[in-house]
């Protein structure tokens, strides 16, 4: 767990990397864990955050209410018609359980999984799937979405004004390294010598 004010070291994955794990999680019926990459990256949540969630919070209503573990901050979370229909996909693949139930139970407690047992499955991923990523997390997802929304903006102040409302960072400068844009600029910088 990353101490207060300090970011995590985990980075984000490639888009092409998400959509193949996307891909290889729902060919080899890892319909579960399919559905943790997709909720993790399309609500930018906190792992804390995903894990408590039952279906009921998330079926059929077009959006999600949270209130982050973290910073207390309510967020009320839009899911798009494709996001609502996937997850009913996957609800319906994993033979439709109880509405009531945690989506990310445990066999053996019958409480919520718990982070450092989601990490170790995601290590799995990533030796299994041939994931181009160094330090791949539960927090990956998160950067992942902040990644993807800079990267595929016109606008690249815009889109981190708007990152670092929905991160909650106290700087813009602080989203720029969450999101690893600071360390590409300083790598391309020595990519470009040339003499």
């Amino acid at each position: 767990m990353a101490k207060k004010n300090q970011l995590t070291k985990s980075d984000y994955l490639p888009m092409e990397d998400y959509k193949k794990l996307l891909y290889l999680l729902h060919k080899d019926r890892q319909y579960l864990w399919e559905l943790y990459a997709r909720l993790a990256f399309c609500t930018a949540l906190r792992v804390s955050d995903i894990l408590p969630l039952t279906w009921s919070d998330i079926l059929h209503k077009g959006s999600l209410t949270k209130s982050e573990k973290k910073t207390g901050k309510v967020r009320k979370i839009p899911f798009n018609l494709n996001i609502q229909t996937r997850i009913e996909e996957l609800y319906m693949l994993l033979k439709r359980p109880n509405p009531n139930e945690l989506i990310f139970k445990s066999k053996f407690t019958g409480t919520s999984i718990s982070p450092q047992y989601l990490n170790r499955i995601m290590k799995e991923w990533k030796i299994k799937y041939k994931l181009n990523i160094e330090n791949f997390s539960t927090h990956t997802f998160r950067k992942t979405f902040g990644r993807y929304v800079y990267d595929t903006s016109e606008n690249k102040s815009e889109a981190l004004l708007l990152l670092n409302r929905i991160f909650n960072h106290s700087s813009v400068e602080i989203t720029k390294v969450y999101i690893c844009i600071r360390k590409d600029e300083i790598n391309s910088i020595f990519d470009s010598i040339r003499f």
